[in-house]
């Protein structure tokens, strides 16, 4: 129980979450208000992403060429993904689309996920299977939705985005705010 106490002691800057989560709302309605231009630049962090992970991708098969025997799968994994994410860089229109597709793809597997789970679930006697079934068949018809329509597709991907930020700065907000009452308790 000390060592709770001595965290909670030790606990300083209480607003920096809370600024950080205003920031995070902030981006999120600019996201919301201005979503051709957050689209835009989700597309660009969609090759910026790509490009990141084959470079790291290509670094891990790198440093574990001696340990690892699918090192030379991660080498060309890494290699084809740079360069993706470097031509995705160059070709914005192109990367636009193919974060579209990502996400309409993404939601395919997502959808027959949940509607495989929703029969496991059956089959283990639960009783809101059913639920988890619909959810499923929704999403699935969504992600058919968004590739079959590019522009459903691309205010999909910033609206999940801004509801995401916008969460997450609540929930950044909601810690700082606890931490400052953890803070002026402690002083009391």
């Amino acid at each position: 129980m000390e060592a709770i106490y001595k965290l909670q002691a030790n606990v300083k800057h209480w607003w920096m979450p809370v600024l950080t989560g205003s920031l995070l709302i902030i981006g999120a309605l600019l996201m919301i208000f201005f979503p051709i231009a957050s689209f835009a630049g989700l597309a660009i962090l969609f090759g910026w992403g790509l490009f990141v992970y084959g470079g790291l991708n290509f670094v891990f098969a790198i440093r574990n060429r001696s340990s690892f025997k699918g090192w030379l799968w991660y080498l060309m994994f890494g290699l084809i993904e740079m360069a993706l994410g470097a031509y995705l860089l160059f070709q914005p229109a192109l990367a636009a689309r193919a974060l579209v597709l990502y996400l309409g793809f993404w939601f395919t597997f997502i959808g027959i996920s949940r509607i495989s789970f929703a029969f496991v679930m059956k089959d283990m006697g639960m009783k809101n299977w059913g639920w988890t079934l619909l959810g499923g068949i929704f999403v699935l018809i969504a992600a058919f939705i968004i590739i079959l329509n590019p522009i459903i597709g691309m205010f999909s991907a910033v609206y999940l985005v801004s509801f995401a930020a916008f969460l997450t700065g609540l929930m950044s907000i909601s810690f700082g705010l606890e931490l400052k009452k953890l803070d002026k308790a402690f002083k009391g």
